[in-house]
């Protein structure tokens, strides 16, 4: 039985699991599941999946589809990060809607 409770849990230090990298010349979307947040990759640009969960079982599962990633979170709580740890937040580079009405997005 694991003895780590709630407190230590958030506490522990987040570890990359997953490297996410755009190699490719276009904008990239990467959608971290089940929170529906997303982020977008510049070209050349890394970030990294962490997850403070228990890296027990399969952490992550992985979806591509043209210009998305998709990455399914089984390991709980996870973020997207820059490969220092930082968060980056929803919506980071999120490119503004087509159309005559060019709202941008929370």
């Amino acid at each position: 039985m694991d003895e780590r409770d709630d407190e230590g849990l958030a506490a522990a230090e987040p570890f990359p699991v997953l490297r996410v990298h755009n190699r490719g010349p276009h904008l990239l979307e990467l959608l971290l599941e089940p929170y529906g947040s997303d982020h977008w990759l510049r070209p050349g640009v890394t970030f990294v999946v962490y997850t403070l969960g228990p890296p027990s079982g399969v952490p992550f599962e992985v979806d591509h589809e043209p210009g998305r990633i998709t990455v399914y979170a089984e390991s709980l709580p996870a973020y997207v990060g820059d490969e220092a740890g930082e968060e980056i937040d929803c919506g980071h580079e999120r490119p503004l809607p087509p159309g005559p009405f060019r709202l941008p997005l929370p």
